[in-house]
């Protein structure tokens, strides 16, 4: 076996390097190989840029005992699969997914005799055949006990797509048809021969109501993951315990739950659908239910305590985003003990939930936006000792936030308390990843917020902090530079003033200050040339404030900005910026700040700039805003700057800059505001 190992090695063509350690002694210490009771084979590319290519060896088939074979996420170019004959007999688990082989092999796995899971997830995709490399049944009998099926993301649509399972259908207990583009029509009576099936997830199709037709009395089913258009329809079974309803266009008010084909219900997933009417109370028939997700929708209403009294084993509730009021008697005692909580811009308030205080097994608050204009109380932080994550923003809470350091809030990792009215000095903090405070009323410095003397020692976690838009005041303390792991930080709309720390430069991992991370401060001095060694930044803004002096030469520094990669945060793309605008900078523009080719954005604006505008400027291919406006440059305008074809917007206004605008057509779109208040400046905008 370790022989024909090498030989399929040989046949691979591995650019990274993953087979690197086949050629020790032990095979079984070869990476991807498993020996021992589960014999296995795993050749799946560990990153999608790094499949293996080149054919399959036929000395596969040599190796008796596999049962788990492992070829998805690579690039096989279409090539085949050995012939099996008779080989792989003891093969139960075959993962084939986005391998980029030939469809013969489909043909073949009726003589995998004791197959129970096939993975084809995206591999129609990856070769541009969308579904046909199905179209034929398979060849022979499929004697295979094969349990699971995944068939997900294949964009199939034509019913002799999913002929080939007639054959084999009998076995199953899981199949996932999610993402395609299945029509009712399309659809043969596949699933009447279904008697062992468990799970069923069809889930963005066009199968319609008529599949209710097909699946509706598969007594055995218990997930039900249904397809765009399904209807809540009633069943003679009962045995389905997940319905997973989510993402869909399902309009129209919720059925009655109060019937036989509901009764087993553990799950129930109708969130990010178009629903409307009322919460109906049925829902409490559901004596068994332990997760009931709606957010997303449009329900409205009042929902009373009536609904919660038969449903004691739920664990998550989450009816976010709809039009609901819940109305409770602060002596309200919940029947059920909830990890997972999320009543996200429902109308809870004005008082704050006391109901919560008995809710022990919390891990999971979001009660966001929930119309709640009281403080929050103390009992909150000594409530559950696995919760992780808090969300109170967007309410009108106020007054002095406790501190947050309890034995209850060690395993608290993101804390989100902006846009409420909480005042007062930082509250001591528990360890913690992420902690958002925007717009609130906090005053004082950043200094005392840990027991411990070291800040690095109470926040060594933190890899966000969002305190914009408050009051404190102070200098920023040089043990931020400390918090080795920061990615973020957003200091900007207060009263902080100073130096900026040198000590930020050993904040390597720091990918952008927030959007305006430093801006209207009051913050004096250089800007630290030590601040070139954060590599990773993506935005560097600290406008108005009163820095002074030179724009480091070092700039070219931060990779990141000259890098071809997608940076995500909070959601959205981040886009590289560079804002040193309404400082008191002097000296020129550094010709390295060309070398950031990816910038989208940079602002000099109202500082006392002089020289030239760097000539190379047409090196910053991604430009889309240029404000070098209210500064003391010279010179004529480069026309390089036609070669800057994303550019919209463009102020050169309030410069010494003289000679002709130059006569591009990109140039030509700008009017007069770009270049006013330049007296040596001529051109058809400004005559």
């Amino acid at each position: 076996e370790r022989q024909a190992l090498l030989a399929l090695k040989q046949s691979l063509v591995d650019d990274h390097g993953l087979l690197s350690s086949w050629g020790i002694r032990d095979c079984c210490q070869w990476k991807g190989v498993g020996c021992n009771q589960r014999t296995k084979l795993d050749l799946r590319s560990s990153f999608s840029d790094e499949p293996l290519r080149g054919t399959i060896n036929p000395s596969l088939l040599q190796l008796q005992h596999l049962n788990f074979l492992y070829l998805s996420d690579n690039d096989f170019g279409s090539s085949q699969f050995p012939d099996f004959n008779g080989s792989l007999s003891r093969l139960r688990y075959l993962n084939i997914a986005n391998a980029g082989l030939s469809r013969r092999i489909l043909n073949q796995l009726g003589n995998l005799s004791r197959l129970e899971f096939l993975d084809l997830n995206l591999q129609l995709r990856s070769c541009g055949l969308h579904g046909t490399i199905l179209s034929q049944p398979l060849n022979g009998s499929f004697a295979s006990p094969i349990r699971v099926i995944n068939l997900s993301r294949k964009r199939l649509s034509s019913s002799s797509a999913l002929k080939w399972l007639t054959n084999i259908s009998s076995n199953l207990a899981e199949l996932n048809l999610e993402y395609n583009n299945l029509i009712q029509a399309s659809i043969p009576g596949i699933f009447r021969n279904m008697a062992s099936l468990q799970h069923l997830y069809l889930t963005d199709n066009q199968l319609g109501d008529g599949i209710q037709g097909f699946i509706g009395n598969i007594c055995t089913l218990k997930t039900l993951d249904p397809s765009q258009g399904f209807s809540l329809a009633s069943s003679n079974c009962s045995k389905l315990v997940v319905l997973v309803l989510d993402g869909n266009q399902l309009t129209g008010p919720l059925p009655n739950f109060c019937n036989n084909a509901f009764m087993s219900l553990e799950e129930l997933d109708i969130s990010h659908n178009r629903f409307n009417g009322t919460v109906t109370e049925s829902l409490g028939c559901l004596s068994r239910l332990k997760h009931l997700l709606a957010s997303r929708n449009s329900m409205g209403g009042i929902i009373s305590k009536t609904l919660f009294e038969n449903l004691t084993e739920l664990l998550s509730l989450d009816l976010s985003l709809n039009h609901l009021t819940l109305n409770f008697r602060s002596d309200w005692v919940a029947p059920f003990r909830l990890r997972h909580l999320s009543l996200s811009f429902c109308k809870v308030g004005p008082y704050f939930p006391k109901w919560l205080q008995a809710q022990n097994d919390l891990q999971h608050l979001d009660i966001s936006g929930a119309g709640i204009s009281d403080t929050i109380p103390a009992w909150l932080w000594d409530t559950s000792p696995y919760l992780y994550f808090l969300n109170l923003s967007n309410n009108q809470m106020s007054g002095i936030l406790s501190d947050l350091l309890s034995p209850n809030t060690l395993f608290i990792t993101e804390m989100d308390l902006s846009s409420n009215m909480s005042d007062g000095p930082l509250p001591l903090l528990p360890y913690i990843n992420v902690l958002n405070l925007v717009k609130n009323r906090f005053t004082g410095s950043l200094d005392p917020v840990c027991k411990i003397t070291k800040l690095s020692e109470c926040l060594f976690q933190l890899l966000v902090l969002n305190l914009d838009n408050n009051n404190f005041s102070g200098e920023i303390p040089t043990s931020l530079g400390s918090l080795f792991s920061l990615k973020a930080l957003n200091l900007h709309n207060n009263s902080f003033s100073g130096e900026i720390p040198l000590s930020l430069k050993d904040c390597s991992n720091l990918n952008l200050f927030g959007p305006k991370h430093l801006q209207a401060n009051d913050f004096n001095g250089r800007i630290p040339a030590n601040f070139c060694r954060l590599a990773h930044m993506q935005i560097l803004d600290q406008s108005q404030n009163s820095i002074s002096g030179t724009i480091p030469s070092c700039l070219n520094n931060l990779t990141a900005m000259a890098q071809k990669r997608v940076y995500t945060y909070g959601g959205g793309r981040i886009f590289e910026v560079i804002d040193l605008s309404s400082n008191k900078l002097t000296g020129e523009i550094p010709n390295e700040i060309t070398s950031l080719f990816e910038l989208v954005a940079p602002n000099l604006s109202r500082n006392g700039l002089t020289g030239l505008i760097p000539h190379n400027i047409n090196q910053l291919k991604q430009l889309e805003s240029l404000d070098l406006s209210e500064n003391h440059l010279s010179g004529r305008i480069p026309v390089t700057m036609a070669d800057l074809t994303f550019l919209s917007y463009l102020d050169l206004s309030y410069n010494n800059l003289s000679g002709r605008i130059p006569s591009s057509t990109k140039l030509q779109t700008f009017d007069a505001s770009a270049f006013v208040g330049n007296r040596a400046l001529c051109g058809s905008q400004i005559t």
